[in-house]
C-alpha cells in the first residue's frame, strides 16, 4: 500500500477522533457542557439566595460560565451586578474593584462591545493612576 495513502488515512482517523472527543466534551449534551450547566444553575441559586461575603465570587463565576456558554446578555447582567455590589462595598475608586472591572471588560469584548470594553479599561487605568472618580471621563466616541 502507498505510504501517502496510509498517512492520509491516519490523519483522517486522528481528525475524526478529535472531532468525536470535542463533541463528547463540548457538544450540546457533552460532559463539560452539562457540568457547566449544572454549575451555572447552582451559582444562580446561590446568588439569588445569598447575601454572604461570597456573592461576588459567585457572580464572577456565573459571569464566566455565561460568557463561555455564549450567553452574553446574562454575563453582562452578572457583571453589572457584581460591579454594583463591589462599588457599594469598596467605593468606586478602590483597587479592590479592578478584578471585577477586568472581568467585565472581557465579557464586553466577548460580546463584541468594544467601546464599552475600552471604557472599562480606561476606568481601570484611572483607578491605578489614583485619579478621583468625579474627574474621570469614561465616554469615548464610536469611531
Amino acid at each position: 500500500m502507498d505510504p501517502t495513502l496510509l498517512l492520509g488515512i491516519g490523519i483522517a482517523v486522528v481528525i475524526s477522533l478529535a472531532l468525536v472527543a470535542r463533541n463528547v466534551l463540548y457538544g450540546e449534551e457533552g460532559v463539560i457542557t452539562k457540568k457547566r450547566r449544572l454549575e451555572t444553575g447552582d451559582l444562580e441559586v446561590s446568588v439569588r439566595t445569598s447575601g454572604n461575603e461570597y456573592v461576588l465570587d459567585d457572580l464572577m463565576a456565573l459571569m464566566k460560565n455565561y460568557s463561555l456558554s455564549g450567553k452574553n446578555d446574562e454575563a453582562i447582567a452578572a457583571a453589572r451586578k457584581a460591579l454594583n455590589i463591589a462599588e457599594q462595598e469598596f467605593g468606586k475608586s478602590d483597587d479592590a474593584i479592578i478584578p471585577i472591572l477586568e472581568a467585565y471588560a472581557d465579557v464586553m469584548l466577548r460580546a463584541k462591545r468594544t467601546v464599552e470594553a475600552k471604557n472599562l479599561k480606561e476606568r481601570i487605568r484611572a483607578i491605578r493612576e489614583k485619579k478621583p472618580y468625579e474627574e474621570r471621563s469614561f465616554k469615548r466616541s464610536r469611531r
